[in-house]
């Protein structure tokens, strides 16, 4: 009995250096995801120094795309107001597409430039419900990380 007292004794600390190491090893990815969600929430404070003088930053979102892949976002909007979004991506990615939709479907603005940085501005309609739309129009992974900012004209 002893004997099984000591084995278990010495297996512990190797069944946790294995449990320790497992774990070192699968945050390695969520690692280099969050650094690529950090520079991504950076560039959306740093849009802020871009939008036009008197607008302010309504809302933001960072996700990820497969490549060739479109994400759509609803939003509610202040009505009958001026609003400038802006679209980034990591480092892997060289074209982003951007297009703004009302409540209807109807096109409100687009930015189809071959370029990692669309910005669009419109003024929103009545019910200020918009939905967004993100293209992921070439990445050199299979994947890329893209966010948007959205900038609303007026006080905060």
């Amino acid at each position: 009995m002893k004997t099984r007292v000591y084995s278990m004794v010495y297996v512990k600390p190797f069944i946790a250096a294995l449990s320790a190491s497992a774990l070192c090893m699968a945050a390695h990815p969520a690692m280099g995801q969050n650094v690529h969600i950090s520079r991504l929430y950076e560039q959306v404070l740093e849009n802020i120094e871009y939008t036009k003088p008197g607008f302010y930053l309504d809302s933001f979102g960072v996700l990820r795309l497969d490549e060739a892949g479109t994400a759509s976002i609803e939003l509610d909007l202040p009505s009958n107001t001026a609003v400038e979004i802006m679209g980034d991506c990591d480092e892997d990615c060289a074209d982003l597409d951007l297009a703004i939709y009302n409540g209807e479907g109807k096109m409100l603005g687009e930015d189809r430039y071959a370029d990692f940085y669309p910005i669009v501005s419109f003024v929103s309609e009545d019910n200020g419900r918009i939905t967004l739309e993100l293209d992921l129009v070439d990445c050199a992974a299979s994947y890329c990380y893209t966010a948007y900012s959205v900038f609303v004209e007026g006080t905060e």
